[in-house]
């Protein structure tokens, strides 16, 4: 055996989380801001206002885009699953109550980053989008249990475990996972249901996360529990 490195040791004395059982009634599936402003399109129209060059920016979102709209496309499999087997269905949204920068959170705030609630970039992709009935949380910060009252709502409908899936994993995804595990709920992760700003951080957080806050599991893995 050669020389052993601490991620050796901690992989050796780790005890994985144990699965946990999806229950209907008891389990909701979470969608972390499924909106417009992670597609390709304002994306570009931000790097040219910065000014980047068109056919540079184009080149680097094509396989950002890729990724996108696979997360989305699971997302939409794994919702209509959810919807058939009575599984709760929760929304996130991103966005400021107003255009005034005092009424978003400090940290989007220092960012410069101000997305009012009704703008186009905000509007949910319509693969995902809520139906009347579900729940919609609005958020001005990164995490959904930090800035909204979801853990309450949720506790009062006995929730136990969420599903979780959105962008991006390395922003919004991490925040909420990792706060929902800490304060309680079985957490799992649905690694194609969401990606990162690029693919070795998406793939970073899936390592860093798996069987220590949260379980993760593949669409095709999930659909064949639900």
């Amino acid at each position: 055996m050669g020389r052993l490195t601490m991620e050796d040791v901690f992989k050796a004395l780790a005890k994985p989380l144990p699965e946990f059982e999806l229950k209907p009634g008891r389990t909701a599936l979470l969608l972390v801001d499924f909106q417009k402003l992670v597609g390709s399109e304002g994306l570009l129209s931000e790097a040219l206002k910065a000014g980047l060059p068109e056919m540079g920016v184009k080149e680097a979102l094509r396989e950002y885009e890729q990724r996108v709209r696979k997360a989305v496309e699971n997302a939409k499999r794994i919702l209509e699953a959810c919807r058939r087997k009575g599984y709760e269905v929760v929304h996130v949204k991103l966005g400021a109550q107003t255009s005034n920068p005092r009424h978003t959170a400090k940290v989007n705030r220092k960012a410069d980053f101000i997305l009012p609630m009704d703008a186009e970039r905000g509007k949910f992709f319509e693969d995902v989008q809520p139906v009347e009935g579900e729940l919609v949380f609005p958020k001005t910060n990164g995490g959904a249990f930090t800035g909204t009252n979801l853990d309450f709502v949720l506790r009062n409908m006995d929730i136990e475990s969420l599903i979780v899936a959105g962008f991006l994993t390395d922003q919004c995804v991490l925040a909420t996972a990792i706060a929902g595990a800490d304060i309680g709920y079985d957490v799992l992760l649905v690694e194609d249901a969401c990606t990162g700003t690029t693919k070795e951080n998406h793939d970073a957080v899936i390592r860093i996360a798996r069987d220590v806050f949260l379980k993760v599991k593949s669409t095709e893995e999930l659909m064949r529990i639900l």
